[in-house]
């Protein structure tokens, strides 16, 4: 039996990380740069409405299919944490 074969190729979490801050920047112009700590909703005042719009986008940029159905608040509490998310619940579209 060979390595493990992973059920899909995600984008890397880096390149998941990278347009993240890049959509999050262009879309809320934060004061501050943003990191994997920054807090989306606390810090940012990321809506849901707006996260759906970021989501939208970041699936059109990277190609890929979010798996939406497990997200909830706590795990888009910040950027880092969206980002594990996306790389594992993600699917080339």
């Amino acid at each position: 039996m060979g390595p493990p074969v992973l059920a899909h190729d995600a984008p890397p979490r880096d390149q998941v990380v990278d347009r993240l801050t890049v959509l999050l920047t262009r879309m809320l112009r934060p004061d501050a740069p943003v990191t994997e700590q920054t807090q989306l909703m606390d810090e940012l005042g990321l809506s849901s409405s707006l996260g759906l719009e970021l989501l939208l986008a970041l699936e059109d940029e990277l190609e890929i299919q979010i798996d939406v159905e497990e997200l909830d608040e706590d795990r888009m509490a910040t950027l880092g944490k969206l980002a594990d998310y996306i790389t594992a619940n993600s699917t080339p579209r």
